[in-house]
């Protein structure tokens, strides 16, 4: 399966020093300091903040080319865009233009 043409978007996590990540083999929790609220998230989910957590712009593309090492699929791309939609919803990153 091919991929789409480039995501005209990248996803950044702008609030580095609010958000705190803890992972386990089944999963994390990300703490947000600013509310004192904690989210529970799967393991790829916690693979994903992780990558977002260093403040560097990163699309779906390549953050799925990073969690499987090796050429993602469409329909690992799209998996990780439901990720990024979740997480842009909770507030930890924001979609900016690639």
């Amino acid at each position: 399966m091919t991929l789409a043409p480039g995501d005209p978007f990248a996803w950044v996590c702008r609030r580095t020093q609010a958000l705190y990540l803890r992972r386990w083999p089944d999963g994390g929790v990300v703490y947000d300091a600013a509310d004192g609220s904690l989210s529970a998230i799967s393991p790829v989910a916690a693979e994903l903040i992780e990558r977002l957590l260093d403040g560097r712009p990163a699309d779906a593309e390549s953050l799925a080319r990073h969690l499987l090492q090796a050429p993602p699929e469409a329909e690992d791309v799209e998996g990780v865009r439901q990720h990024l939609a979740q997480f842009e919803h909770m507030g930890f990153i924001e979609r900016v233009s690639a």
